[in-house]
């Protein structure tokens, strides 16, 4: 019968080694992937938030009123607070205020956004432009 040999402690030393240096190399690029995608969703659920809002305005036939500061948005419906959506990637970088009128048109073309450090344009009332 053979005899099957085991690894030493320094052929484990070595490869603990080896597998920390990998995962040191890694594991900063994969945090700033996680990060830019975390901050990609966020911007896809104020957007999306902001469109919901313009429909709502619409289809109740009511005025609502965006509040944009630092990292909050929060809107009034007709008169009455509505809701707020916080933010944690993104920034507005001024406060900012928008009014959507009954039939779902703000009264400002574009919102100023800061992802890190670049900044973004959310674009409102979309829709009047696809149907020219």
């Amino acid at each position: 019968m053979k005899r099957h040999r085991g690894m030493t402690l320094v052929e484990l030393l070595i490869v603990f080694t080896i597998v920390g240096l990998l995962v040191s190399l890694v594991a900063p690029s994969s945090t700033k992937l996680l990060d830019k995608a975390r901050a990609q969703e966020e911007w896809l659920v104020l957007d999306r938030t902001v469109d919901s809002l313009a429909f709502k305005a619409y289809a109740e036939a009511q005025y609502i009123e965006l509040s944009a500061n630092e990292r909050m948005l929060q809107w009034t419906v007709g008169g009455k607070p509505g809701g707020a959506l916080a933010l944690a990637h993104l920034r507005f970088d001024k406060p900012q205020q928008v009014y959507i009128n009954p039939n779902g048109l703000a009264n400002v073309g574009e919102m100023s956004v800061m992802q890190a450090d670049r900044q973004r344009t959310l674009r409102l009332n979309r829709w009047l432009e696809s149907r020219r």
